[in-house]
């Protein structure tokens, strides 16, 4: 207990007995002298004179047939506070008396001018206190003391956060001698005549966010927030879209923000980047100076003119080269080019692209050269944006080859005719000279049945084909969703955790552990628009990754980097709320199991990701803060059988990156006949639900 700090530690004592339960709480079981017991509130002596004794009373009482709470008053003891027992309301000492296992509910709500301390009773410090009556217990309710806070703001009228809950000034709130609150500003703001604010200072001296410690004393305590009228800024690029770091945060432009004079801020303009359409840009120059990162200096004179900058870009033309088959050694402008390759070339200037007219690949079997797509001609001027060109190269089998196999599986063809080529396809294909196309599953002569029909070989024009094993399934395409598994949604939300799903996506598995996350895990790497995917896993089957936190547009696109591997290319879409869960736990981060279940009136956490923005927004990659708590901007719900509930708390994870932790109360009235799950609506959107018919208790 802090020094100074009054507290009623023990003045009012809850007795608790249990009663044979016999449903509605007739006791025929109080036979033979039984003992019925109940709730006594009592004061002790030395706080009042009031006194009471546990109350036990025979069955011979006349107690049968008691409907709900048994209230016995003793003198006129009161309490600083009001204790509710199961929704009854309580302000003296009393003798409650409950059936046998009985679920008790206390709920202490002080008077003005204290502030409830917690129970004696288990250790409990929440104001709502719950358990099952099977014994006599005793509890004791405590009371301190309180201090009247003040909590004001210049200009008069604006929010705060005190105890992470919104409030709007002037209000008083009691809190105990020595307890310690937390406080923080809502910046930037508008007044209710739609002028625009942001936080300076306060007047204990605290930083933007702090710990206020409660003195002893009995006079009031204000506490100011000071507010400056804001600077609006706009900073936008030619063209519109492209990226921009203000404070060391990246977001797409225009990005509007809101700056208090006397302060001082960094834009950078990145000098390459690519736009959400694959284009290369490079950094031309600011309207404010020719540096790609300016430092602005906020005074009073912007206050009503606002400040606006825009960075200029100039296109580049991106070429990207592949091959049929890939992996070929091609050349752009005289340089090696191993497929896939990707260039970059000045707007207008001539690209020059070549590539051997046969490759060998065994005795007998070779690639040659058929087309390029994507280009009329080898030789043509870079146009702005990006490009992919395709180098087409058809393998061919040589007369009297025979036994070639492909990738360790197929077996080409061979003719007995002189100096011809087939075409041999891969998948177990061939074409004889007339272009005729035969499935062909085993080594064979002469009349034999490919599938369907009969095809006789003669000896002038005779060929097989056959499979050595039998190919590999392909596999599924790449794609990205929701790291908390299979949702409702298609999209991801903006600044959530993702996962990317596919087959040899990395060579090896890792976890990134650092603050802020890596950027690149086990030699891979994630670029979006031209930026570094923050990473949280790498694994050959799943990479999981945050989404940034801002996004222009619905649609993107993702690139694998692998080392020297090929570059993996996977659309996405990006909405606000994409909500879906990881996990529900007891508040302590106990698992919720058969042995361990949930009870009516118990609050339960829930981890999910995807439930839209926050306020203040994190920074991309980097573990949230618990001082102050990122909010959640939109209204959440929690689903518990189909009826929706609000939810007590909902803000990011402190030390978690794109998690969110929402608070919920399970309803006491439960049906726990039927089998129950758990969901997160938020924006409209309804996560997966989570199973919890055996948790329940």
């Amino acid at each position: 207990m802090a020094p100074g700090k009054q507290t009623y530690a023990g003045h009012c004592r809850l007795a608790i007995h249990s009663l044979p339960a016999q449903g509605t709480l007739h006791l025929p079981a109080l036979e033979h002298g039984a003992r019925a017991a109940g709730v006594a509130f009592e004061r002790s002596q030395r706080d009042g004179g009031c006194r009471n004794s546990v109350v036990s009373r025979r069955a011979d009482d006349r107690i049968h047939g008691i409907a709900r709470l048994l209230p016995v008053r003793r003198g006129s003891c009161t309490f600083p506070g009001t204790i509710w027992v199961n929704q009854v309301a309580y302000q003296q000492s009393a003798d409650v008396w409950l059936a046998s296992g009985t679920t008790v509910t206390l709920e202490a709500s002080p008077n003005p001018g204290f502030v409830f301390d917690g129970w004696t009773q288990g250790g409990s410090q929440a104001a709502i206190y719950s358990f099952v009556l099977n014994t006599a217990i005793a509890v004791y309710p405590r009371f301190a003391v309180a201090r009247s806070i003040q909590l004001l703001t210049l200009p008069d009228g604006l929010q705060l956060l005190a105890d992470r809950g919104l409030v709007s000034s002037p209000v008083t709130l009691d809190w105990g001698f020595g307890t310690a609150h937390t406080l923080a500003p809502i910046s930037p703001q508008f007044d209710q005549q739609g002028r625009q604010w942001v936080f300076r200072s306060w007047s204990d001296g605290g930083d933007k966010s702090h710990v206020y410690q409660v003195p002893t004393g009995s006079a009031p305590i204000a506490i100011v927030a000071q507010f400056v009228p804001a600077v609006p800024t706009v900073m936008s690029t030619d063209p519109v879209g492209l990226t921009l770091t203000v404070d060391g945060q990246d977001g797409a432009a225009p990005r509007f923000n809101a700056w208090g004079p006397g302060e001082t801020h960094t834009v950078t303009a990145p000098l390459h980047q690519i736009d959400t359409a694959g284009g290369p840009w490079t950094f031309r120059e600011w309207s404010v100076g020719p540096a790609n990162t300016q430092t602005i200096q906020v005074t009073d004179a912007q206050v009503g003119t606002g400040i606006r900058m825009t960075a200029s870009y100039d296109p580049l033309s991106r070429i990207r080269l592949e091959s049929s088959p890939s992996g070929l050694a091609l050349s752009v402008d005289g340089s090696d080019c191993h497929t896939p390759c990707e260039v970059e070339r000045a707007v207008g200037s001539t690209v020059r692209l070549s590539g051997p007219a046969s490759i060998p690949v065994s005795d007998g079997v070779r690639l040659d050269f058929s087309s390029w797509e994507g280009v009329a001609t080898a030789t043509f001027a870079a146009a702005a944006g990006y490009h992919k060109l395709t180098a087409h190269y058809p393998m061919v089998v040589s007369a009297g080859a025979e036994r070639v196999a492909i990738a360790g599986r197929i077996v080409a063809t061979y003719s007995r005719g002189i100096g011809r080529l087939f075409p041999c396809r891969e998948f177990g294909e061939c074409r004889n000279r007339r272009g005729k196309r035969h499935e062909v599953s085993r080594m064979g002569t002469g009349p034999e049945r490919i599938g369907k029909s009969n095809v006789a070989y003669d000896e002038r024009r005779s060929f097989r084909c056959g499979v050595f094993d039998s190919l590999p399934k392909a596999p599924a395409a790449p794609r990205i969703g929701n790291s908390a598994g299979d949702t409702p949604a298609a999209a991801v939300a903006a600044g959530s955790i993702a996962s990317l799903f596919g087959d040899h996506l990395a060579d090896a598995s890792a976890i990134g552990t650092t603050d802020p996350l890596p950027q690149s895990l086990a030699g891979v790497s994630l670029v979006c628009s031209g930026r570094l995917l923050p990473l949280l896993y790498v694994s050959p089957q799943q990479i999981n990754f945050r989404c940034r936190a801002i996004f222009s547009r619905v649609g993107y696109q993702v690139e694998l980097h692998n080392g020297s591997g090929p570059i993996i290319q996977v659309k996405f879409e990006v909405t606000r709320n994409a909500p879906g869960i990881f996990v529900a736990t007891h508040v302590d981060g106990s698992a919720i199991t058969v042995d361990s279940p949930v009870g009516g009136g118990e609050t339960i956490m829930i981890y999910g990701t995807g439930l839209g923005p926050y306020q203040p927004m994190p920074f991309d990659g980097f573990k949230a803060s618990a001082v102050p708590p990122s909010i959640l901007v939109d209204s959440v719900e929690v689903v518990v059988q189909g009826r929706d509930l609000a939810v007590d708390t909902a803000i990011a994870s402190a030390g978690a990156v794109g998690v969110v932790m929402v608070a919920i109360r399970i309803p006491d009235d439960l049906d726990k006949s039927i089998p129950a799950t758990i969901g997160v609506k938020v924006g409209g959107v309804l996560s997966s639900g989570v199973a919890v018919a055996s948790q329940i208790a």
